[in-house]
């Protein structure tokens, strides 16, 4: 009957008999030989739901020896079984001992939602008796939850460094800054013991900022915390640093004092420290405006005299932002697919606070990879007054797909529409045999006395047809069908980089159908010491629609989160992996610079442009090609606007610029081994102007559209936009939010909104010269090492998203001495 019953009503009831279990067995009680406790749900305290989240638990030994204990925290799965999330540690008596476990949470959990956590002890690495247990909330410890559809970055430090200046003066899944897509959300107060010891408690967090290091020690993270954080920066995080004003926290130039994982990521040689810099020195990086009241001096870190011979740059760290006097005071470095950034100005610096400095959208922009503005408040309420506002004409919410986007993909719907096809076919044709068409034959006959053993007959006979159907139509060997974004970041020549292997990353949507019904070895074949994601996937919109068989499974999450045994009930379950590996040649290869004509870049005057040749080996095809370049020359930083009835807002004609010049270009099909010449392209008619054609293929042609959370089916057309959206999310045409003086009406545009797909967003590369590459392989194999029982599945119908990422060298002139206006 529970299927009868409103979606939230059976999670209500499920909810009330959780609560009377703990309250009549599992809750921590007098007798418990282990007592537990939360001490944090999400790094932070926030949790976003649908994605992995770290929990931390404090556990006291009541027992009279130490004991070795396996605790896990269970919860229910896209398919409804109940996932064991779990680990192996040894208790002491009588002390409290703290254990990390991460998960994936339902995308319908909330603050209020209860789980179940249990603690037995472990015997030949096997789980013995109950030892203890307790029901867990996030409001247990005060932990709150972020919209599906917000960002987050993580603070170290109670400094926000003005990095709210992102984000919306309130939280809700509607709610977003008025010039950007989506609200960002910062999680305050993160200490260095607060860090998780594995990689995936950081995942969701666009960046981790570190400010006030004198009080939050770098050297107080542990060897695990390290390698989390740097793991999370390799994997496609970002680390920023804010030095402190005084003292050497981050021990630069004095190595062998902070973890080495951590070290090894950090410049060898120490900046220049600056005194008595007036603000306003610092206001043409820092501020749209030319001058702030009084000019309070400060002290701050030099890395490079960019008209000088000092230089302290090192350890393939780059300028990234420099004074108009050539003082470089922002260095940046990129290590797998994420980033280092080190700021040599104290953000954390009560004065600058006061000052509202730095302006996210001149300074953080450029650091994070964005573009959109960042008006305050009071600039929003001065465009009111000013009727600047528009009344009509809202951007349209563009949902990026919603569920449909992958689930239209991934959807094994084909064989079980020919099954339900047959199962009408064979009911008709029994209904008209055993109906009147057998009763029919009786009479003509005069056998109508026979009537009941001829409809015994013919229901054993149709029974036995479908049976012998059903067994012929099922399919007998696992299949996976996948839609898999595949991204590599080239090594040009030259660059030794890293003493590790050039590794590609796939973050892989898959169905996977096992044929039996016993429990089945699910695993991602990891290359030595990686630590890759497997999980159930469920839609982040859709509501759970559990077997009524439900059941439990292990996963050691201490061990590995990427191999262990699932149910199986000769169905289809939707996974989700995150890898990070080097691809088997069986698979195939990937693009690579032509060694006979090397990827370059030519000067023609002060014009860049590219020369040379990429060629690929993959499996097949590259479809729908997209080439975007970003060059060195960089557009001039925000300023207010001028002149008669000026407003403290953005010059209009500069509102959501981009950070770099910037082309595009599209190309039908490239075949394996055929080059593609990069250097006929057109680098200088407007047709190529990466800005324009992004909204003219982005946002024109859903401007006049909303969508919302989109219910319809997805043309191959939106299919692939959206796809490409997510890849550039931070990069597209940001929302219209005020009008030009004397302008009436604003021109179309979207707000769009991401439900999933963070991990894709490319859009930091956007800041440095680099050359992307994205196209479609249909039909590919799985690229990723999946096995079930140690073999891997036949692919069927599926789509891997070919991107690959070419680093181009900084060239300091063209980037810090000429920038472009317009």
């Amino acid at each position: 009957m529970l299927h009868l019953l409103p979606v939230r009503t059976v999670h209500l009831l499920f909810g009330v008999l959780i609560w009377l279990a703990a309250a009549f067995g599992a809750t921590p009680a007098a007798g418990d030989d282990v007592d537990v406790r939360l001490d944090t749900f999400g790094v932070g305290s926030y949790f976003r739901p649908g994605e992995f989240t770290a929990i931390r638990l404090g556990l006291t030994s009541n027992l009279d020896e130490p004991t070795a204990v396996w605790v896990q925290w269970d919860l229910p799965n896209a398919d409804g079984d109940t996932a064991e999330y779990g680990r192996s540690l040894t208790l002491t008596p009588g002390r409290e001992s703290l254990v990390w476990l991460y998960a994936t949470v339902p995308p319908k959990a909330e603050t209020g939602s209860v789980w179940q956590v249990r603690v037995f002890e472990e015997r030949d690495g096997n789980p013995g008796g109950d030892l203890g247990g307790s029901i867990i909330s996030p409001a247990d410890a005060n932990s709150q939850s972020i919209e599906q559809t917000s960002g987050m970055i993580g603070l170290i430090g109670n400094s926000d460094m003005k990095l709210d200046s992102l984000g919306a003066s309130s939280a809700g899944p509607e709610v977003r800054p008025p010039g950007a897509h989506e609200n960002t959300r910062l999680v305050r107060g993160i200490s260095p013991r607060d860090l998780p010891d594995r990689w995936e408690g950081l995942r969701g967090f666009e960046a981790i900022a570190w400010g006030d290091a004198r009080r939050n020690r770098p050297e107080d993270i542990t060897t695990d915390q390290a390698r989390a954080l740097t793991e999370y920066v390799r994997r496609g995080g970002h680390l920023i640093i804010s030095l402190p004003s005084a003292g050497n926290p981050w021990q630069l130039g004095t190595p062998g004092k902070l973890e080495p994982d951590l070290e090894r990521l950090l410049p060898t040689l120490a900046p220049r420290r600056a005194e008595d810099v007036p603000v306003n020195t610092l206001l043409p990086v820092l501020s749209k405006a030319d001058r702030t009241a009084g000019n309070p001096m400060f002290a701050i870190r030099v890395f490079k005299d960019l008209d000088g011979e000092f230089d302290a740059i090192d350890n393939h760290y780059e300028p990234l932002i420099a004074l108009p006097g050539g003082r470089v005071v922002v260095i940046q470095r990129t290590y797998g697919f994420g980033r280092i950034t080190l700021v040599g100005i104290d953000l954390s610096s009560g004065t600058l606070r006061a000052l509202a400095l730095p302006e996210g959208d001149v300074f953080w922009n450029r650091i994070l990879g964005r573009r959109a503005d960042t008006p305050t408040s009071s600039t929003i309420s001065q465009l009111q007054a000013a009727n600047r506002i528009p009344t009509s004409g809202r951007p349209a919410e563009t949902s990026l797909g919603g569920d449909k986007l992958i689930t239209d993909q991934i959807n094994m719907s084909q064989s079980a529409a020919a099954g339900l096809l047959l199962a009408l076919l064979l009911f008709a044709l029994y209904w008209v045999i055993a109906g009147p068409g057998g009763f029919a034959v009786l009479k003509q006959y005069r056998q109508t006395k026979h009537a009941w053993l001829a409809f015994a007959a013919t229901a054993a006979v149709f029974t036995t047809v479908a049976w012998l159907a059903v067994g012929l139509l099922r399919p007998r060997s696992v299949a996976v069908r996948h839609v898999t974004f595949l991204d590599y970041l080239a090594r040009p020549d030259g660059d030794r980089g890293e003493n590790d292997p050039q590794y590609q990353r796939a973050a892989s949507f898959f169905s996977l159908y096992l044929p039996s019904y016993v429990d089945t070895e699910v695993a991602l074949d990891s290359e030595e010491g990686q630590r890759d994601l497997l999980a159930t996937w469920a839609p982040p919109l859709a509501f759970p629609q559990p077997f009524p068989n439900v059941d439990r499974y292990r996963i050691d999450v201490g061990r590995s989160p990427a191999s262990y045994r699932v149910p199986a009930r000769a169905t289809a379950t939707q996974m989700y992996a995150h890898w990070f590996g080097g691809l088997s040649r069986d698979w195939g290869g990937m693009l690579f610079s032509d060694p006979e004509d090397p990827i370059r870049v030519v000067m023609q005057g002060d014009r860049e442009s590219l020369a040379g040749r990429v060629i690929h080996d993959l499996p097949g095809t590259l479809e729908d090609i997209t080439i975007i370049w970003v060059g060195n020359q960089r557009l001039l930083m925000r300023r207010h606007e001028t002149g008669r009835d000026a407003l403290p807002v953005v010059e209009y004609t500069q509102r959501g610029r981009m950070l770099n010049i910037g082309r595009t270009f599209g190309l039908r099909n490239l075949e394996p081994g055929t080059p593609l010449d990069l250097g006929p392209l057109d680098y200088t008619g407007r047709s190529s102007i990466l800005d324009e054609n992004i909204r003219i293929k982005y946002v024109d042609p859903y401007a006049d559209k909303y969508y919302g959370a989109t219910t319809g089916s997805l043309s191959a057309q939106d299919e692939r936009n959206y796809m490409e959206m997510l890849g550039i999310f931070q990069q597209l045409t940001p929302p219209e939010y005020f009008l030009q003086r004397g302008q009436e009406n604003p021109r179309g545009s979207i707000s769009a909104r991401r439900y999933l797909g963070r991990e894709l967003d490319l859009s930091a590369w956007f800041s440095r010269p680099c050359l992307i590459i994205i196209g479609y392989l249909r039909d590919s194999d799985l690229p990723i090492p999946l096995t079930v029982n140690g073999e891997p599945p036949r692919t069927t119908d599926s789509l891997t998203v070919v991107r690959w990422i070419y680093p181009l060298p900084l060239n300091e002139d063209i980037a810090f001495r000429k920038p472009e206006g317009g």
